[in-house]
């Protein structure tokens, strides 16, 4: 199965571990920080994005089940073609595959997330809570 690689979307010239974050050094200059615990509770896989599915029917209030923020860590990452990766993490999670579009649309910098920004500050909300594009 072949996956379109969306050439508005630049690709990672480096991604690498920095203490408690996954960072992407961009073709085009950029850089992005994801902190694990926000990288990990944003999970793409259909599994987790079920989850949230149900968390956001059912309300705030539930019995949290996963990783304890602070602990979560990574082990692996690794490429998924020339579109995304996959990352192995501490708890054994290793399902979800994060495309390059998704990353980069949620990055939470200044300049992806603020005033100009702010269409990506809503789309890294929306694809944390695992909805789709209308």
């Amino acid at each position: 199965m072949s996956r379109d690689v969306d050439p508005e979307v630049p690709s990672p010239r480096d991604v690498v571990v920095i203490g408690r974050e996954l960072a992407i050094a961009w073709v085009d200059g950029h850089e992005s920080y994801y902190p694990f615990d926000d990288l990990r509770r944003s999970c793409p896989c259909a599994p987790c994005r079920a989850e949230a599915e149900i968390a956001a029917r059912e309300g705030s209030l539930r019995v949290a089940r996963g990783p304890v923020p602070g602990e979560i860590s990574i082990l692996r990452v690794g490429a998924v073609g020339s579109y995304a990766i996959q990352i192995v993490w501490s708890d054994g999670h290793d399902d979800g595959i994060f495309s390059f579009e998704w990353l980069r649309r949620a990055c939470s910098c200044d300049g992806c997330s603020g005033p100009s920004g702010s269409k990506a500050a809503s789309e890294e909300t929306r694809l944390r809570d695992g909805r789709t594009r209308s």
